[in-house]
């Protein structure tokens, strides 16, 4: 799996025009962040732009040929296309790919929790979000029902994390990049 920097802008060009709206491509934005975050914090760093353009594509909705058009491999893809997280109870050890695929899917639905929280929140913004805060509107599915929580669960089991920790990792991540997200975002808008 690699990326290059200019593989990277010609598919955050073709994700971009693909989403006209700007609050799905602060999401798409969003999520990329995310992944990149949580590519440096695996120790996956030299890949974090594949980890950031996976996350990209996967809130686009870009067609798979496009994407292939773009430079992107099959295996990436394949893990943008995934719609659940892998054996949730299965005890081998994670590969790299794996690790990418199952973050994928859990973050683009913990990110989305985790973004809806700070938006109720006073100053609109993760900073001084708690854990605590995210817990409670989790337990609520009425709110951000598009945030599988379920799927969420998988995925924490899966990476051998308790929901808090992930959680709370997931605040982190999308902090370190919540300026950037908003400043492209608000280019567009």
């Amino acid at each position: 799996m690699s990326v290059s920097a200019a593989s990277y802008d010609s598919l955050r060009a073709l994700c971009r025009k693909n989403h006209p709206a700007p609050e799905e491509w602060r999401r798409a934005l969003l999520l990329a962040g995310v992944m990149r975050w949580f590519a440096e914090f695996r120790g996956f760093g030299d890949d974090g732009l594949v980890w950031a353009a996976a996350g990209m594509a996967r809130r686009s909705g870009v067609p798979s040929d496009a994407l292939r058009a773009a430079g992107m491999d099959e295996e990436t893809i394949r893990l943008v296309r995934r719609e659940r997280v892998a054996d949730a109870d299965a005890q081998a050890p994670l590969t790299q790919e794996e690790q990418m695929g199952c973050l994928l899917v859990t973050l683009d639905h913990l990110s989305e929790l985790v973004a809806a929280t700070a938006v109720t929140r006073p100053k609109g913004s993760v900073k001084g979000l708690k854990v605590s805060a995210v817990q409670k509107k989790f337990r609520d599915s009425r709110f951000a029902p598009q945030a599988n929580r379920m799927t969420i669960l998988q995925g924490a089991r899966r990476m051998r994390w308790e929901i808090g920790d992930l959680t709370s990792k997931t605040i982190k991540a999308i902090l370190a990049c919540e300026d950037e997200v908003r400043e492209a975002a608000q280019e567009i808008a």
